[in-house]
């Protein structure tokens, strides 16, 4: 992937409470119109704009549902 940051949204296990979307400071994070094998719409990531705060991640209830991908940049060896 991309050098980016970025959640990973487990739908199957995402209740659709919100939490993570009013966490989310990038607004990037929003609720779908599908429904999860539970009957429940599930939280979604719209693409980019995701900053690797980790905000959505401990907002969720859910302990499965939501992790973040945080990249960061490796510094070179210069020896």
């Amino acid at each position: 992937m991309a050098d980016v940051s970025y959640p990973i949204i487990h739908k199957e296990e995402c209740k659709g409470c919100g939490r993570c979307v009013l966490g989310c400071s990038q607004n990037v994070i929003k609720i779908g119109s599908e429904l999860n094998k539970a009957g429940y719409r599930y939280a979604y990531y719209s693409g980019e704009g995701c900053s690797g705060c980790r905000d959505c991640f401990l907002t969720c209830p859910e302990p499965l549902a939501l992790e973040v991908y945080v990249y960061t940049k490796k510094e070179e060896d210069n020896d």
